[in-house]
């Protein structure tokens, strides 16, 4: 089974690079949809305004990266930002005689961008009640879970997990601050603790269908088992990555050998 210690989603690396990008992309878009002229391009290119925007969007794009609380704030106020200022250079600098079109398109992409940040990312990663998500390592797994509360009985995946918590793949209808008896085997050590769902996630890109549950008033021994355990799926992150590595170079180096085996025949 593979393991792998857990990463940024491709669509937030994404992003962050294409505000890395935006003091160049953003103004080609400008010119390019809205039929700017090159003069009115440059001078708009060299504009305070514009330079602290590319310093606000590049400083957005670095704190995306970085998975900080602020990020999605920050983005909030830059997507915004952008749909005011489209308006401004539709109806202020382009020459172009339709400009509801490229307005609607650019205005329609911010708002389509806003929306599946929010939907994938603003829950678990930026929530400020959860920033205990963030800041432990977790562990992609797939075992079986047994959910119990005083009334129900629930099962599901463990998808991923830390010392502090877990992520459950479930559809049961489990409520936020629900408190559940959370029982699972890992490593042959059966895990019976207490857990609070801290938040909850229709199915999306980043997460499916599930719940976040933090464990709650872990004993000594307790915590000493989920520390044990995140420590070898740490182990067996690192083993399988390096595998990996190992196998990337052989192919590689077996492909150059019947390259310059082909050269000289």
């Amino acid at each position: 089974m593979p393991y792998s210690e857990a990463r940024n989603p491709r669509y937030v690396n994404f992003m962050a690079y294409l505000l890395w990008s935006f003091p160049l992309t953003y103004i080609l878009l400008l010119g390019t949809f809205y039929n700017l002229p090159g003069a009115q391009i440059v001078k708009f290119f060299f504009s305070a305004y514009y330079i602290a925007h590319s310093i606000f969007a590049i400083a957005t794009g670095f704190a995306l990266y970085r998975m900080r609380l602020y990020a999605w704030h920050l983005f909030c106020f830059h997507s915004f930002l952008l749909i005011a200022e489209q308006f401004v250079v539709a109806y202020g600098y382009a020459e172009n005689h339709i400009r509801e079109i490229p307005l609607a398109f650019m205005c329609g992409s911010v708002l389509l961008m806003l929306l599946f940040m929010k939907i994938e990312l603003r829950v678990p990663y930026f929530s400020p009640k959860i920033a205990w998500w963030e800041s432990d390592p977790r562990y992609k797994i797939s075992v079986p879970v047994e959910m119990a509360c005083p009334d129900h009985f629930y099962k599901g995946s463990i998808m991923d997990i830390s010392s502090s918590g877990c992520f459950i793949k479930t559809k049961d209808p489990l409520k936020v601050d629900q408190t559940i008896l959370v029982k699972f085997s890992l490593f042959d050590h059966k895990f019976e603790v207490e857990g609070r769902v801290v938040w909850r996630t229709e199915s999306g890109v980043t997460h499916p269908k599930g719940v976040g549950v933090r464990f709650v008033d872990l004993n000594r021994a307790q915590g000493h088992e989920l520390r044990d355990t995140v420590k070898k799926l740490k182990n067996l992150s690192r083993s399988y990555s390096k595998a990996r590595a190992e196998e990337k170079a052989t192919t590689m180096e077996r492909k150059v050998k019947e390259l310059l085996t082909d050269r000289k025949v």
